[in-house]
């Protein structure tokens, strides 16, 4: 059963997913993030198009839609989705915040920020998430649905970015 939570009765939410990009170093993961508009190339995200602004600069702004969450039924008809400002962005440091300014899945005042590291084995992407409760969410929601769509996301660039470099080396 859902929990009903009422808005400024609580703490807000604080989070974070981690995902390792094996093989791959950061300096290749970080161009594909700092696309802001291209996140649907790697998230499991069917729709991310660009509403105004141009990608990676701060104050653009993407429409992301189509995506499902912990708490939508198989019967849910209406599309899920959240426009997203991207705040700031330091290619130095491999890192960006950004807030959602709109959605219809009842995120408040949620600000994010995706950084990439490098590992021993590769690199790892980093979302930290900050948002207040969301009526009928539990915390534990939103950390699988972040985690999950960072493994996923992760993945997609790992197997992506090593295709390339096989199709590359084939070439020579």
């Amino acid at each position: 059963m859902a929990e009903s939570i009422e808005q400024g009765s609580e703490e807000k939410w604080k989070g974070k997913a981690i995902a390792e990009v094996k093989g791959v170093k950061a300096e290749k993961v970080w161009p594909l993030l700092e696309d802001f508009f291209g996140l649907s190339k790697w998230y499991p995200t069917p729709l991310c198009i660009p509403v105004e602004g141009l990608s990676g600069k701060p104050g653009c702004v993407r429409f992301c839609g189509g995506f499902k969450t912990p708490v939508d039924g198989d019967d849910k008809k209406a599309l899920n989705w959240t426009k997203q400002k991207l705040l700031s962005i330091d290619p130095s440091q491999w890192t960006f915040t950004y807030c959602i300014v709109d959605s219809n899945v009842g995120f408040n005042s949620y600000f994010a920020t995706w950084t990439v590291r490098p590992t021993a084995e590769g690199c790892e992407v980093e979302w930290r998430y900050e948002v207040e409760p969301v009526e009928g969410w539990k915390l534990e929601y939103l950390d699988s649905f972040a985690d999950k769509g960072l493994h996923a996301m992760a993945k997609n660039m790992e197997q992506g970015l090593k295709t390339m470099e096989e199709a590359l080396e084939s070439h020579k």
